[in-house]
């Protein structure tokens, strides 16, 4: 059945590959932004052209109006590290729900990111509140060239740090450290360890799920990117876990709950599959969910996509 579904956010990251996938399925699409067109020319794709930060909730309900399914993939556009802000955030998920259910949108999907998974095992804790999480999770970035450069690409001088920080991790990696790398490294860990440049923004994604989580006034699902999400290849394969965050199993005689080397992606090509498919299937209505897949391609590929 071909769905009328909007996406909010249509030529970012996330949002991109997923239009690309679900115009490739023959849905008609409509990119909410402020410069849908970017994304290119296609007889099923619509541009709706909206600030969506400021918007009224009277203009989002216009724009959302006549949509089955609407997907939230919004993310600031201004670029670096310093959009990666709580509140903003926080303020807007509210505005889109609101008008998302005064026009009777059938399916909300949520695009949220890994700060409001649970750590395995802990219950009552989430990714966005383990300090050692961001330490695993900056050194599973690190140690990827794929999702270094993406970084780069995306957020700027947090990007260039990372760079910085891999490098030197590779060097210690290879057993060729020295004191300034070790420096560098022992710097870059302890400013992760004290607050992560970008704690506040994941921190609001996971705030952001109490708006979901046990509301029956409307339909949704909330899908939450693993740690390791990043532009890569299409391998069109996926596994979903339910709230908690994916990693891989323990070697055999290390602490199971040590996740360093452990964490779990994605590509953006992958879960927008995942996305896809559950825009048509909507099986995880109701439930916070995440996506994984295969991550051992570390081909660096554009961080977003065009017609």
């Amino acid at each position: 059945m071909v769905l009328q579904i909007g996406v909010i956010g249509p030529t970012g990251f996330g949002g991109s590959y997923l239009c690309i996938e679900l115009l490739n399925r023959s849905h008609w699409v409509r990119g909410i932004s402020r410069r849908p067109e970017r994304l290119g020319i296609h007889q099923s794709y619509t541009p709706y052209a909206i600030d969506i930060e400021s918007a009224s909730i009277e203009q989002l309900v216009t724009a959302f109006t006549g949509l089955g399914v609407l997907v939230n993939e919004y993310g600031p556009h201004t670029s670096g590290e310093h959009a990666l802000q709580y509140k903003p955030f926080l303020e807007l998920t509210r505005k889109i729900i609101i008008a998302a259910k005064e026009a009777r949108i059938d399916y909300f999907i949520m695009v949220g990111g890994c700060g409001s998974l649970h750590i395995p095992g802990q219950r009552f804790q989430t990714c966005s509140e383990s300090k050692l999480f961001w330490l695993w999770y900056r050194r599973g970035i690190a140690d990827s060239h794929a999702h270094v450069t993406y970084m780069e690409e995306r957020l700027g001088s947090m990007g260039s740090s990372l760079r910085k920080y891999r490098n030197a991790r590779q060097q210690a990696l290879k057993g060729r450290a020295d004191d300034i790398s070790r420096k560098l490294i022992q710097d870059y860990e302890q400013a992760v360890m004290n607050k992560d440049n970008a704690l506040d923004f994941v921190t609001a994604g996971r705030t952001s799920y109490m708006f979901f989580d046990g509301n029956t006034s409307f339909k949704w699902t909330f899908v939450s990117p693993p740690a390791l999400y990043r532009s890569g290849i299409r391998t069109g394969s996926y596994e979903t876990i339910i709230d908690e965050l994916p990693v891989k199993p323990p070697q055999e005689g290390t602490d199971p709950n040590v996740l360093d080397g452990r964490l779990c992606g994605i590509s953006a090509a992958d879960l927008a599959i995942a996305i896809a498919d559950e825009c048509e299937a909507q099986k995880m209505a109701s439930l916070h969910w995440s996506a994984y897949a295969d991550m051992s391609d570390d081909t660096p590929v554009p961080s977003y996509v065009t017609l």
